[in-house]
């Protein structure tokens, strides 16, 4: 029987009106509602938790902190009738409450209910609650253990891993994605936090649906893996920033904006490919100093070409020599500014200006002399190409000497 079974036999009969909320004061089931209902319990039924001027109330009562059944007056100011109170829970630990709606006059009844024989009925719902807690806590376990083997495995391990998640429906396409989430640095410190990243973690997949949706945290960072080309998990934006606000959630406001980044989609079995170009967008994005908080591996285009370069020894000076001698001259941040942002303006020279802030002749008098000193002309294609190649890596280069610990 569910817990939804359970809650609707009880009111039936105990002839009243009956709901269960967690520990978070949100609705967990509730039986129907045929005769009385009052504006409190409406609105915990449509808005699936507690209002929290009622919330407030009932604790200035001492309702929370009861260890047995208790009356609740009703409350005509907040629109709520006489209740029965229940803590439901096993060995001291309460799991949430069981709340019985009152008459104001028990008209056509006996007498008001119970107390005994309410939280009788609150036996059987600790008891399903528990059964129904240990079945989804053992199937998360089992979840935590297959993020596990599918992104750290090894490759027989993994595709056991990725075969038992398809026949289980968990990824009924084939397909995912995997998003990885870099905490921003808390003020006090740069160190690991990963207490924070398996809750941000365990929020992420909780707001994403729970099942078929996957998560592991490591000492610096959390992977998510969610079901691609899915229904609701085909905005890869919306989940990114799902995961970001799960992220914020858990660290709390004292802390850098967290950086979200996609991996590109893969097969099952392929799982650990999109974990890895994910963590590869995070490096590129430390490397090249990227600004968005949530990157996609599918869109980095060039950085991903740039940082193979590096990553197989290619230094600035292989596209384009004399940038450090460009560089040692007097002005030579403003000329290397200058080149940088008339190239990223594809060479148009007003918006190149409007950003560094001068007159189009200054920003010609600073070309002019940057193409004397290297030796290259900007009208051409391939010394445009090559120059441009060869900023983007002194950037990224200048990054990794600084000694960035989030740098690749």
């Amino acid at each position: 029987m569910s817990l939804q079974q359970t809650i609707t036999r009880i009111a039936a009969e105990l002839g009243r009106p009956a709901l269960v909320e967690d520990h978070r004061r949100s609705v967990v089931a509730y039986s129907p509602h045929p005769d009385e209902i009052d504006e409190v319990r409406r609105r915990s039924i449509l808005e699936h938790r507690a209002d929290p001027a009622v919330h407030s109330w009932l604790s200035r009562l001492g309702v929370y902190a009861a260890t047995s059944a208790v009356r609740v007056p009703g409350n005509p100011e907040l629109g709520m009738l006489p209740r029965i109170c229940v803590p439901i829970g096993r060995s001291g630990i309460v799991f949430g409450h069981l709340w019985f709606i009152e008459p104001v006059e028990p008209a056509g009844r006996e007498t008001p209910l119970d107390l005994a024989r309410a939280s009788a009925s609150a036996e059987l719902v600790a008891e399903e609650w528990a059964r129904v807690r240990m079945s989804l806590e053992g199937e998360s376990a089992r979840e935590d253990e297959l993020a596990r083997e599918l992104m750290l495995g090894r490759a027989e391990v993994r595709r056991a891993a990725a075969a038992e998640l398809v026949e289980s429906g968990r990824f009924e396409s084939g397909l995912l994605r995997a998003y990885v989430l870099s905490p921003g640095a808390p003020a006090s410190s740069r160190g690991p936090a990963a207490e924070p990243l398996e809750r941000a973690a365990r929020r992420a997949r909780q707001a994403l649906g729970g099942r078929g949706v996957l998560a592991l945290a490591r000492r610096d960072h959390a992977v998510v893996v969610v079901p691609s080309a899915t229904g609701r998990f085909t905005d890869t934006d919306r989940i990114a920033g799902v995961v970001a606000e799960s992220a914020a959630e858990a660290f709390g406001a004292n802390t850098v904006a967290p950086r979200v980044a996609v991996g590109g989609e893969a097969s099952v079995v392929a799982a650990r490919e999109s974990y890895r170009e994910a963590r590869r967008a995070l490096g590129i994005a430390a490397s090249f100093r990227l600004a968005p908080r949530v990157l996609h591996w599918d869109r980095l285009g060039v950085y991903r070409g740039l940082d193979s370069a590096a990553a197989a020894g290619l230094r600035s000076g292989d596209f384009q020599p004399g940038l450090e001698r460009l560089a040692a001259e007097r002005d030579g941040d403003v000329l290397i500014d200058t080149l940088t942002s008339y190239l990223a303006a594809a060479g148009h020279v007003q918006t190149a200006a409007a950003r560094l802030g001068v007159h189009r002749t200054s920003l010609y008098n600073r070309l002019n002399r940057a193409q004397r000193i290297l030796g290259i002309d900007l009208d051409d294609g391939l010394d445009r190409l090559g120059v441009h190649i060869s900023l983007l890596l002194r950037a990224g280069e200048a990054t990794s000497d600084d000694g960035d610990p989030t740098a690749r």
